[in-house]
């Protein structure tokens, strides 16, 4: 094929024999183009598995224009669920492996009930003759984040309201959104469960020895690991006939900040006493020991892992935050170290590519890995007042930062590797928390002002407010499931509630379930 002045245009060819077509000098993008017909396209002519090779090594922007040029080439990414796959990679291992486990948890009729408030009948049931494809899960993951996209609003669907006699803690779901475990000072855990339908109910209410500070469950569902404002640390777990009961307490937890389940919820991480992180395992006959022990140099405020577990950030109270990797001998060595001193949080990217760091001056600084292993600053996020919150969306490709100015910002990481502010999103409250759903499109904020709202990102790449749930008092915390059908909410006067996400009637086409009502709900 002869040169041109810029990129060709390929119209059209068929399947039987791709070739291009004639035309004259054509304007492209502004620009004048010449293409010449008598010479077949190369790529077009080969055969079709060695075209699916080739397209699998583009990214979700390249296949999603390479879409647009042909018919040939749109069925060629169609036909190879080139779109869909690209999306999916975008995530890092580990948070693939939990979309995958979280669809395969589901049976035929959670599916259904899962897709049903965005896709129409016959998409549903498209999507699941499909379900012994290799690339299922993706394809129907990828599927059901672009019509959520799509809906200019949702509806708001109330499921449960949890009550407590005193403020709630936390409140979190179990990896296959099925449960969900609140916490509170008034020294109960209450466990609530979905049924086929999907309606929930309460299952369980523990009694635990004091004021309850926060509550997990395990990978697995069958754990729930609960920490005391009394110094207790207590793991619950499931009894055959569906009770929980006390199984094991961790020792030596005097003065420890925080406990975390990790990896497969067969282990335990502890942030303190002192310059202290404590890894605990699970014996054969059920009891927790200590396995492992970093001893950082100066006492620790808190660490986090990165999403494989490869690096764990220790931020201490000299305002250091260091990044720890495995040694050759499989110890933690202290791999870096990044030094402000008006730092007060720090989050790691799920591809242990960047660190963000939340700090009382009012600025998120956020740091990359270069090639030579070192961290370099790349980017400078700036609030009017302290930030309360760091956080990278699961795909890395965003970042949002809370403030306590009223307001959370959400930065992009840009093709050359900058990050550029997308939206501010304004509340008439200090903003507590806010996070990102586990595909990234969508952040669910929580306000003093008494309001989540939930925005979401558009093909364009603005972000739009979706919906806007409404409490009597204000909003203690905000999260989505990891299946992102559900928002639980707490607020400040001892409820928590269960919020289903609906596509808004004024977008909703052929959904068999009744339409719930629009608009916000108030509490």
């Amino acid at each position: 094929m002869s040169p041109v002045n810029s990129n060709s245009g390929i119209d059209s060819p068929t399947p039987g024999q791709p070739q291009l077509e004639e035309a004259s000098t054509v304007v492209s993008a502004g620009r004048e183009v010449s293409v010449y017909m008598q010479n077949q396209s190369p790529f077009l002519c080969l055969p079709y598995d060695t075209k699916s090779m080739i397209i699998r090594y583009l990214g979700f922007r390249e296949i999603t224009r390479l879409a647009k040029v042909c018919r040939h080439l749109r069925d060629l990414v169609e036909n190879d669920k080139a779109l869909e796959r690209a999306w999916f990679r975008r995530f890092p291992s580990p948070h693939q492996y939990q979309l995958k486990a979280m669809i395969t948890r589901k049976d035929e009729q959670q599916l259904r009930d899962w897709l049903a408030p965005f896709a129409d009948e016959d998409t549903v049931e498209s999507l699941l003759k499909q379900r012994e494809s290799t690339y299922f899960p993706a394809q129907l993951l990828f599927t059901n984040s672009k019509l959520k996209s799509q809906c200019k609003t949702f509806s708001l669907v109330e499921k449960a309201e949890i009550n407590h006699f005193n403020r709630i803690s936390t409140a979190t779901f179990s990896a296959d959104s099925r449960h969900v475990v609140t916490a509170s000072w008034d020294h109960k855990l209450k466990i609530y469960g979905q049924e086929n339908g999907g309606t929930w109910e309460e299952k369980n209410t523990i009694t635990h020895s004091g004021a309850v500070k926060s509550a997990s469950f395990s990978s697995d569902g069958l754990h729930v690991l609960a920490t005391g404002y009394d110094k207790t640390v207590t793991i619950y777990s499931q009894a055959d006939n569906g009770s929980w009961e006390a199984k094991a307490t961790i020792p030596d937890v005097n003065n420890v900040k925080s406990v975390t389940f990790i990896a497969d919820g067969c282990r335990l991480m502890t942030v303190g006493p002192g310059h202290t992180v404590k890894f605990f395992g699970q014996g054969d006959n059920g009891s927790w020991e200590l396995e492992d022990t970093i001893y950082h140099t100066s006492p620790v405020n808190s660490a986090r892992f990165s999403v494989d577990e490869s690096l764990l950030a220790i931020h201490d109270i000299y305002a250091v935050i260091t990044i720890y990797g495995k040694g050759a001998d499989g110890s933690w060595v202290g791999k870096a170290a990044i030094q402000d001193l008006q730092i007060a949080i720090a989050d790691i990217s799920g591809d242990n590519c960047h660190v963000v760091t939340s700090s009382w001056d009012g600025s998120a600084k956020i740091y990359s890995q270069k090639a030579s292993a070192s961290w370099q600053e790349t980017a400078c996020i700036s609030h009017f007042r302290w930030l309360t919150s760091a956080n990278f969306s699961a795909d890395c490709l965003h970042v949002v930062i809370t403030s306590d100015d009223n307001t959370a910002k959400i930065s992009g990481l840009q093709a050359d590797g900058s990050w550029q502010e997308e939206a501010s999103i304004p509340h008439k409250g200090r903003v507590v928390s806010v996070t990102f759903s586990a595909d990234g499109r969508f952040v669910v904020t929580a306000s003093e002002d008494g309001t989540a709202k939930v925005f979401g990102l558009q093909t364009d790449g603005a972000w739009l407010e979706k919906a806007t749930i409404r409490h009597k008092n204000g909003v203690l915390s905000a999260d989505f499931s990891p299946d992102d059908r559900y928002v639980v909410t707490i607020s400040d006067n001892y409820i928590a509630r269960i919020t289903e996400l609906w596509k808004d009637d004024d977008d909703r086409m052929n959904v068999t379930r009744r339409p719930p009502q629009v608009g916000c709900l108030l509490f």
